[in-house]
């Protein structure tokens, strides 16, 4: 039985480093979205009987900018392939589904913003569920220097949020907390 040639798009990240060792013989691992690590060989077999289109590798690192509300093409790929998922506290909803949200608020040029607004380190993924908490509800964030983000809730909590995961870094206040529950309890 034949088998049926399939196109699909595979996202393939190789560093040159790991190409240069492949040249002495050792097999180059890559990084392959949603999948995790392989090899260039098994990578190789996986292609051999499909319809592959090459695109240029993204520099994962620009910075460049556009003075336009909506990020082009081009960076919207970009921070995707960078954070992988809603960036939103233990939210793992794949980043190819969300909203790209301004960290700093958006502010048209011709209503005083300044250029440069829309660049990948002010553009983070969020579902539609959280970037509606984050606009509505009281929540906000920041992108660090190490490329996590670092959230606070309304209560004052704190996490942390990077491409593997989230890590709670402060509970909310005591004195926060406690109203939350008598109010919770008095409804």
């Amino acid at each position: 039985m034949t088998r049926r040639a399939v196109t699909t798009h595979l996202y393939v990240h190789v560093s040159l480093a790991d190409l240069a060792t492949h040249q002495t013989g050792v097999p180059a691992v890559g990084e392959v979205e949603k999948l995790g690590p392989a090899t260039t060989d098994l990578i190789r077999a996986w292609l051999s009987d499909s319809t592959a289109t090459i695109r240029p590798v993204l520099d994962l690192n620009r910075t460049d900018a556009v003075d336009e509300h909506d990020p082009p093409p081009r960076m919207r790929e970009q921070v995707i392939l960078r954070d992988r998922h809603c960036m939103f506290p233990w939210c793992g909803r794949d980043a190819r589904l969300t909203d790209l949200d301004h960290i700093v608020p958006y502010v048209p040029p011709d209503e005083g913003g300044p250029p440069g607004q829309t660049n990948p380190q002010n553009l983070a993924p969020l579902c539609r569920r959280h970037h509606r908490a984050k606009t509505f509800a009281g929540w906000h964030y920041r992108r660090a220097r190490d490329g996590s983000y670092e959230w606070t809730s309304p209560r004052g909590g704190t996490w942390t949020v990077g491409p593997d995961g989230t890590s709670r870094t402060t509970a909310p206040s005591v004195a926060l907390a406690g109203r939350a529950a008598s109010y919770t309890l008095a409804t």
